[in-house]
């Protein structure tokens, strides 16, 4: 009898093909209209259910996001985002809520979570563009 033992990827629900060494890409289920999200620790989730194409071409932005990180311009944890346009602005405090996030200091500037009119989704759209 013969068996095919799985890959690493297999085993552990990495998905190879867009994984980094620095950033491995975990396929799982997101939240409605959640293609791929980047985590502090350097990880990516895609959401399993997206197309390929979806999924390749929502790395890069997600990359980016990691790189903003690492800068110290975007940090956010379970009730907060902090942003950080550059080194001589200062940082803005948005809370999370219900899929949504308002900026602290300016209740009329809140969108949806993952929008574009975020302005580390907006920037990081730009770099990758």
């Amino acid at each position: 009898m013969a068996f095919k033992l799985k890959s690493k990827g297999e085993i552990l629900g990495i998905n190879e093909e867009l994984s980094s060494y620095s950033h491995p890409v975990f396929e799982k289920n997101l939240g409605p209209n959640v293609i791929a999200e980047a985590n502090r620790d350097g990880t990516t989730f895609v959401d399993k259910n997206a197309s390929e194409a979806q999924k390749r071409n929502a790395i890069p932005e997600e990359d980016e996001h990691h790189a903003q990180m690492r800068r110290g311009q975007l940090q956010y944890d379970n009730e907060t985002v902090t942003w950080k346009k550059d080194t001589k602005s200062p940082s803005r405090v948005y809370e999370r809520m219900n899929g949504h996030v308002q900026a602290m200091d300016s209740p009329a500037d809140k969108f949806i979570e993952g929008s574009s009119k975020a302005p580390w989704e907006s920037a990081a759209k730009q770099k990758v563009n």
